[in-house]
């Protein structure tokens, strides 16, 4: 299991730009943006089964606190792992930033500056929600 990419650890800097040359952890600010957005964006559309995590979520987007949580999980006999995250997730959080920082950077066109929004392309969503190439019929 691998964790999500972040410069607020210890080690974050090193971590990302060797994960990522093309980050700009020269501007912290900036380069956690980048990451936190993409984070963001691949927890969107990540697909969530695990249901520990899905009562952690609900309990979380009603305002419960984090002990309550924590407690609702022990009495349903669930175990979540928050820090745990399949490799593709943080694999997929560091294309993601690598697009939004590429798009951030602009161009200058006939009307000015212009900034090309960049969505989670297909490869992305792929990476997210691997396909088994097996039917479903159902």
């Amino acid at each position: 299991m691998a964790r999500w990419f972040t410069l607020l650890e210890a080690d974050g800097e090193a971590r990302a730009h060797a994960a990522l040359p093309e980050l700009p952890i020269e501007n912290v600010e900036l380069c956690e943006l980048l990451l936190s957005v993409a984070r963001e964006q691949v927890l969107d559309f990540a697909a969530d089964d695990e249901p520990a995590v899905q009562v952690a979520d609900l309990l979380e987007n009603l305002g419960v606190e984090e002990g309550r949580i924590a407690a609702v999980l022990t009495l349903l006999d669930l175990e979540a792992a928050p820090t745990a995250i399949p490799d593709r997730y943080a694999f997929a959080q560091l294309q993601q930033a690598k697009n939004l920082w590429l798009a951030g950077k602009g161009e200058d066109g006939p009307d000015g500056f212009a900034y090309s929004p960049r969505p989670l392309t297909k490869d992305i969503q792929r990476i997210i929600r691997p396909t088994s190439g097996v039917p479903d019929v159902f």
